[in-house]
């Protein structure tokens, strides 16, 4: 799975070709995570009686908390997963695919319950490159009476992250009317504006991009198994400078960070 948090969408567009005047964004992009509007809404979890229950997940599912794996259905990029209750603060989470380990986090929560942090790592992309992102989020849903203590809901925040320039960073190149990106962990394509789907290249799920012309800048929309899964608004604001919309059409979730030229 591509990473760009920003850096791995790329254009769509309402017109078939951009303005004359659009300005030129050819150029390495890194976003700007403390200028990001994150999304308001809250990732809920519990860990009780055994099991781990996420209610936010698109689809919600539940597995025991015994740290073995066990399938979960209704995913893209994986198809199993395992959570493990290291102490009274701490969970350790891991995905799989086919059989292998793609992905693993720890969500630990502070002595005063109000503040979580989560640490992933993961190598699943096209290089084989391991990247780790740490994320804050702040407590806006109690616990369920006898979960452990990082249960409840939890919204993300901007202080405390240490995102890896591998998620955040993207080079974006326009000729005519064809668009490229590619990235540090090795996903690519070059698509048309206006035209068919094409492959993104060294994508763990096969994903497939179209591209269409926006005002000034572009849109992009990934499709994986025939079904759309994100949506890139790429809208250039001066010559270094890209606001980028990016839409999770699963789970109806909204953000925005400013790319700046490198």
């Amino acid at each position: 799975m591509r990473i760009w948090i920003a850096c791995a969408g790329s254009l769509m567009l309402a017109a078939c070709s951009p303005s004359s005047t659009a300005p030129v964004i050819d150029g390495t992009y890194k976003a700007d995570v403390a200028s990001a509007k994150l999304s308001d809404k809250p990732d809920t979890f519990a860990v009780k009686d055994g099991q781990y229950e996420c209610g936010t997940c698109t689809p919600p599912y539940k597995i025991p908390a015994d740290g073995k794996v066990h399938p979960v259905e209704g995913r893209d990029y994986w198809d199993a997963a395992s959570v493990k209750v290291v102490d009274p603060s701490t969970l350790e989470m891991t995905r799989y695919r086919k059989g292998t380990a793609i992905g693993t986090g720890k969500v630990t929560v502070s002595a005063d319950g109000q503040s979580l942090t989560w640490s992933n790592t993961s190598a699943d992309n096209a290089a084989g490159k391991s990247v780790t992102n740490v994320t804050m989020s702040k407590r806006v849903g109690a616990a369920p009476a006898g979960a452990h203590a990082a249960s409840g809901s939890w919204q993300m925040v901007k202080d405390g992250s240490q995102m890896s320039d591998d998620s955040i960073t993207a080079t974006i190149m326009m000729k005519g009317d064809t668009v490229t990106q590619r990235f540090p962990t090795g996903e690519s394509y070059e698509a048309k504006l206006g035209g068919p789907q094409v492959p993104l290249v060294g994508d763990k799920a096969g994903a497939m991009v179209a591209v269409t012309a926006a005002g000034k800048g572009f849109k992009e929309t990934d499709y994986v198994n025939g079904k759309p899964l994100m949506e890139y608004t790429y809208e250039p604001v001066d010559a270094s400078t890209i606001k980028m919309t990016m839409k999770n059409l699963r789970n109806n979730v909204t953000e925005e960070y400013t790319l700046k030229k490198q």
